[in-house]
């Protein structure tokens, strides 16, 4: 999957303004450092929280955000495979799931939107867990240290460490 660049629009691109805006002006603090950290971390926050979203495109002339990485890919990968492997109200099949995750050619387009719509939908409950309905400092950061507990919670319960090692071992077989 070419994880290179990437588009935001409509509400999404708004939301991903509000997350790696300043909030606190006296410190220069922000929640999320950048464009990048959000693609890298979405799908994740997407998938956990069972969460998808649809493309938005209203006013998408003056609400576009275009992320292109200069970061290290091998995160990004990662995080993709991760959900292929993971996603099986997606494809029920391990065997297909596996090789969604791992094939070496350009991934399709129905996997790449699938991906993409945990990105959103992770942008989504990012906004609403971090930023929505809050104004003061102290707010976001009792929002984020909340959201971080809560994400460690989650994502310690969902995700069965002995169902990834079972689909390792099956790829080595």
């Amino acid at each position: 999957m070419n994880f290179t660049n990437y588009t935001f629009t409509g509400k999404h691109a708004i939301r991903v303004d509000q997350l790696t805006s300043i909030f606190d002006e006296k410190s220069k603090s922000i929640l999320i450092e950048s464009i990048t950290d959000i693609y890298t971390i979405a799908p994740l926050i997407g998938f956990l929280y069972e969460r998808r979203a649809e493309i938005d495109q209203e006013n998408d002339s003056e609400t576009t955000r275009n992320f292109h990485s200069t970061r290290d890919l091998k995160d990004l990968a990662f995080n993709y495979r991760l959900i292929m492997l993971l996603d099986s109200e997606y494809e029920s099949d391990p065997q297909l799931r596996i090789r969604k995750a791992f094939k070496d050619s350009e991934t399709d387009s129905a996997d790449r939107d699938r991906f993409n719509s945990y990105v959103r939908g992770g942008v989504d409950v990012l906004y609403e867990k971090l930023i929505e309905g809050k104004s003061d400092p102290d707010s976001y950061i009792e929002r984020l240290h909340e959201f971080l507990k809560a994400v460690n919670d989650r994502f310690n319960s969902k995700i069965d460490s002995e169902e990834i090692l079972k689909l390792c071992r099956e790829i080595s077989e």
